[in-house]
């Protein structure tokens, strides 16, 4: 039986192009294979094998980075982006400053000797039981 998988989310749905890869990924791929080869064989006779491999894997990183980094559907360049904005543009620390009405309208009323704001209980008599 032939088995079709149907993505459950069309917008999530990446056209495969070549060997299983995006357009995006193919072009990174190729362009991190024509950098870094070049890279390693001239770099190797002047600065030796072990350091030109090393900085293979530091020029190809960023590459690969931006042709295969998915995070919660974000690219590399967006996921970068959303970092720096909340790391440095936006403030981390919120000031959370409350206003107390009741406190405002009774210092108020206090100050402008109005009686119906702040009400005073009135004072009973006291009748004497001996009359």
């Amino acid at each position: 039986m032939i088995e079709i998988r149907i993505p459950k989310e069309i917008r999530t749905y990446k056209e495969k192009l070549f060997f299983g890869l995006t357009l995006r990924q193919l072009i990174c791929t190729l362009i991190a294979v024509i950098v870094n080869v070049p890279l390693y064989w001239f770099g190797r006779d002047i600065i030796g094998a072990d350091a030109a491999s090393w900085v293979v894997i530091f020029v190809a990183m960023p590459l690969f980075l931006i042709g295969y980094f998915n995070y919660n559907g974000m690219t590399f360049e967006q996921f970068i982006k959303s970092v720096i904005q909340q790391e440095f543009v936006y403030p981390q620390k919120r000031k959370y400053i409350t206003f107390n009405m009741f406190e405002l309208l009774t210092t108020e009323n206090k100050k402008e000797g109005n009686k119906r704001a702040v009400p005073k209980q009135k004072k009973r008599k006291k009748e004497s039981k001996n009359s």
